[in-house]
């Protein structure tokens, strides 16, 4: 509910048509109009007034959300005040400084609360672009707690953010626009409560961080189309009316869709620690990327994980492997040859909101076939690394898979450090029975190709008739088995 409001905001700034002059109390009253068809006449909603050459505009949803006739569940929001100045061309400047509270209760199940000491930002809004052309935006004491029961278990989580920043530019048109944004924040600390069974005391994590970082770059936004949907959302609070109204509802789907054309960026955590009952688990940096398209024919996604400067508990690790535990490592996967944009048109055409279920059981064939036109899907693993002090560990490689096919692909595996990862399991205490792992491994540092870097390398094959074979011998046949 607070996002879909805070969304809604967005909307309103960009639904007047024309450019503020000097502020005077019938424009002010005319764009409490304007707002109020999105928001409702509900009285105290919207306040719209002029000040000097500009207008401020409080948005207050306390009425709205007293709407909400769910048993036990209670929305709140503080008040959202902003400043609006005309810069001509159809560009509004938005200014605000305050604080912000929210907070929400389902009984029983989820209370969730927070505030913000400080929200200093400005903005450009850009009417034919439907959004803001830019925004920079400090954000200051962020503190935010949680509590959720979940078969009897009640699980705690708190944390607080000394500063954040975004800044942000979107360029193009109402129905393309491509954009960025990027976050910094300053002095991350959570805590999380969890019992480990209901009845038994918490067991708590601490995790800090003193700094970090997120870059992201959209493609083909449709901001304008998306704006109406929620415009659409929001008037319409009551389900019956949305069911009522489910034909021109699916419409404002199909317009909004595919959202985006493609949206990337990549999230870094420095000094990471998590404190446990265990101890302290460390990463000096820790980096995720993200890369997805939107609700396209051409459906991707990858995720790339790289942690550096893993550091484990004292003592968790036994002395023998303390040299085989990884410091570093990446992981780099994704899948490709989907289709979500035919599966979406697929359900508005055969949803009705007034059935239960609102879709036919007879449609899952459809929805799998149009999911997977070419009846399996690809998955890839990148360039992917675990490096320890005694090895280094490399793989890549790609296959389809399907739910009807025999999956297939080839894969490329390289190590460095066979002999030394052989010795510290030989160093193993017997009754850890690790010493069962060298015939393996010498079978396999007999199958492997020496490279010249010092690698040994393992080309793994699979065929459509299900066979698999390393360096070109099919393991299986091996010693007459």
């Amino acid at each position: 509910m607070k996002r879909i409001a805070a969304v809604t905001l967005l909307v309103l700034m960009g639904t007047s048509a024309t450019a503020l002059a000097a502020a005077t109390p019938e424009e002010a009253k005319r764009l409490t109009g304007v707002f109020q068809a999105y928001l409702g006449s509900d009285p105290g909603v919207v306040t719209v007034t002029p000040r000097d050459d500009s207008y401020a505009a409080t948005f207050d949803f306390a009425s709205l959300f007293a709407k909400i006739r769910e048993p036990g569940v209670s929305v709140s929001l503080s008040p959202i005040q902003w400043t609006l100045t005309d810069r001509g061309g159809g560009k509004w400047q938005v200014d605000q400084d305050q604080p912000l509270s929210f907070a929400f209760k389902a009984e029983g199940k989820l209370e969730m609360k927070g505030s913000l000491g400080a929200i200093t930002g400005t903005g450009i809004f850009d009417e034919a672009l439907g959004a803001f052309a830019s925004t920079a935006t400090d954000y200051r004491q962020f503190a935010y707690d949680q509590t959720m029961t979940e078969s009897g278990v009640t699980t705690k989580a708190s944390y607080t953010v000394a500063a954040m920043r975004s800044e942000t530019a979107l360029s193009g048109n109402g129905n393309s626009a491509d954009g960025t944004a990027k976050w910094t924040y300053s002095d991350l600390r959570e805590t999380i409560a969890m019992p480990m069974a209901p009845g038994m005391p918490p067991m708590d994590v601490a995790i800090t961080s003193p700094g970090g970082s997120q870059d992201v770059i959209i493609k083909g936004l449709k901001p304008k189309p998306f704006n109406e949907l929620i415009a659409w959302l929001v008037a319409r609070p009551g389900w019956a009316t949305i069911v009522a109204e489910q034909a021109a509802l699916k419409d404002k789907l199909r317009a909004a869709l595919p959202v985006f054309a493609n949206v990337s960026g990549i999230a870094s955590v420095n000094d990471l620690s998590v404190n446990t009952m265990m101890g302290k688990f460390a990463i000096a940096k820790l980096d995720v990327l993200v890369d997805m398209n939107g609700i396209v024919a051409d459906g991707a996604l990858r995720e790339k994980f790289t942690v550096t400067g893993l550091q484990l508990p004292a003592g968790i690790v036994p002395p023998w492997a303390a040299d085989l535990a990884p410091t570093n490592f990446t992981i780099d996967f994704s899948l490709a040859g989907f289709n979500l944009a035919a599966p979406a048109a697929l359900i508005l055409d055969n949803l009705d909101l007034a059935k239960e279920p609102p879709l036919p059981k007879t449609i899952e064939p459809q929805l799998l076939q149009a999911l997977l036109p070419s009846g399996a899907v690809k998955i890839a693993l990148g360039a992917s690394e675990a490096i320890a002090k005694i090895f280094d560990l490399k793989a890549d490689g790609s296959m389809t898979v399907g739910p009807a096919a025999m999956p297939q692909g080839t894969a490329t595996v390289k190590l460095k450090g066979i002999d030394e990862i052989m010795a510290a399991l030989q160093a193993a205490p017997p009754e850890m029975g690790m010493q069962q792992a060298t015939p393996a491994i010498i079978v396999a540092k007999g199958m492997a190709k020496q490279e010249p870097d010092g690698y040994l390398s393992w080309k793994i094959e699979s065929t459509p008739t299900g066979s698999v074979t390393v360096n070109g011998v099919d393991p299986s046949k091996m010693g007459g088995q």
